[in-house]
């Protein structure tokens, strides 16, 4: 703790470490236990839900909350429904989305709504926008877990810290790596637009020990390491909020021999998983939440399996019930024990949107599915392909790449051939692929500025 800490920043920086020691102490919890907690947690949810939400009340009957609750008998929750039944699903009848929007819209937006609530907004990677709202005491109990995670990795109150999130000041990152950065003086305010030059020129004065951020930004950084450029030494790298692809992470070992941890994290539950030393996959946080791996149906998936969706319960916000709750990410739960010893389930891979899984012709006849993993695997024999993005619509693949400088003048032909290979390997008809090389790749407009590495354009219908 520094000097430049107000009393306020470092009681709040107390409180954090100490819940963040709680949290750490269920690590070494049995499986039982866990569950136990999960089961009690999720018992208290439900009834304040059914008591306090209209929505819920009508959604699981008030027979919800008598016993234990039969979690995969109750309906899910869309991110599309939650928007629309907003001023139903929230708990506290002041908080009312016309007024959240004219808080949102004014200039006090990053301050606590009515003084109690913060508020996060996210257009997501499914374009839809979100409203979210978190009690002060919700919030800190979901920045605890950031905390219990990057000390497993190693980080401590008095490591060198950047954390590189999006530049909207309503995002989850930009608020959460405030708090992380709090108390390291002189630490660099850095978003992922922040121009290239301005953000190695910082980082080289500040020397990071721990580098925090989005998989597209330190793949960038590591490159600018490689040529030269950057000059930091960093004891570890944690990245999330896009995926973290094997090229990626190749760079990173490359730059500053370290291979990156994985933190899966989204606005509605701040950190559902991360990986720590030994990377037997990213454990989920179990304690805080309650996570089911699914199909098109809502049925669960096995281990090894990619899901189509993940439904979530967070069982921490009660001022915002999520029960779950949809997210379209794709994910393959690990299978077998978990060599750490941890009682945690584990995640073996984060794919991406469902909603990017291509269906393409079969040569029989019928569609196949071809997931995200598989377009980006080609990209691996490519070290000359800095950034690339694959996006699919009625016309084909359009490919666009940002190369070295030195890449042979063949580079975007062979790209080509390598996808068609692939697609053929996985028993797809390939579309017309066209590749083009770029300068440089735009994110994705809204609060989170992400980069989305394979993109699925749907038209709009009419009606």
């Amino acid at each position: 703790m520094t000097a430049a800490m107000t009393s306020p920043q470092a009681t709040q920086v107390e409180r954090l470490r100490a819940l963040a020691g709680e949290l750490t102490a269920r690590d070494r919890w049995s499986r039982e236990q866990l569950v136990e907690h999960q089961r009690a947690r999720l018992r208290a949810l439900v009834r304040h839900a059914v008591s306090a939400s209209p929505y819920y009340r009508e959604a699981l009957g008030r027979d919800a909350a008598v016993g234990d609750v039969p979690l995969r008998g109750l309906p899910t929750l869309s991110k599309a429904t939650l928007m629309e039944e907003f001023d139903r699903v929230v708990t506290d009848p002041r908080l009312r989305m016309a007024n959240l929007e004219a808080h949102l819209a004014g200039p006090e937006a990053t301050r606590p709504f009515l003084g109690e609530y913060r508020v996060l907004s996210t257009s997501g990677t499914t374009g839809l926008r979100g409203v979210f709202v978190y009690t002060g005491d919700e919030f800190t109990r979901w920045v605890a877990p950031v905390i219990r995670a990057t000390a497993r990795m190693g980080v401590t109150p008095a490591t060198r810290l950047v954390g590189i999130g999006a530049p909207g000041t309503l995002h989850l990152t930009k608020q959460q790596f405030a708090v992380l950065q709090a108390g390291r003086e002189g630490a660099p305010q850095l978003s992922v637009t922040t121009p290239m030059p301005e953000m190695v020129e910082a980082l080289n004065a500040y020397r990071p020990e721990a580098l925090l951020g989005y998989p597209s930004v330190a793949a960038l950084l590591a490159e600018e390491q490689l040529e030269g450029r950057l000059r930091i030494e960093p004891k570890l790298v944690a990245l999330g909020g896009e995926v973290l692809t094997e090229d990626m992470r190749r760079r990173v070992d490359a730059a500053w021999g370290v291979r990156p941890f994985e933190v899966y994290a989204a606005t509605e539950a701040p950190v559902l998983a991360s990986s720590a030393p030994g990377h037997a996959g990213l454990h989920l946080c179990e304690d805080l939440l309650v996570v089911e791996v699914v199909d098109e149906r809502n049925r669960p998936v096995p281990p090894g399996t990619p899901g189509y969706k993940v439904l979530v319960t967070n069982l921490v916000n009660h001022a915002q019930p999520l029960i779950r709750y949809e997210l379209s990410d794709s994910v393959t739960l690990a299978d077998g024990p978990d060599p750490t010893g941890r009682p945690y389930g584990r995640i073996a891979r984060v794919d991406g949107r469902s909603d990017d899984i291509l269906h393409l012709p079969a040569p029989a006849g019928g569609e196949i599915q071809v997931h995200p993993y598989r377009l980006r695997a080609p990209f691996l024999g490519f070290p000359d392909v800095r950034q690339y993005q694959v996006l699919h619509d009625r016309r084909g693949l359009h490919v666009r790449v940002v190369l070295r400088p030195s890449a042979p003048r063949e580079t975007t032909a062979s790209v080509r051939a390598a996808l068609v290979r692939e697609l053929h390997a996985v028993g797809a008809v390939p579309p017309p692929i066209e590749v083009e090389a770029v300068a440089a790749i735009e994110r994705e407009p809204g609060h989170a500025a992400k980069l989305k590495l394979v993109k699925i354009d749907r038209p709009v219908l009419a009606g």
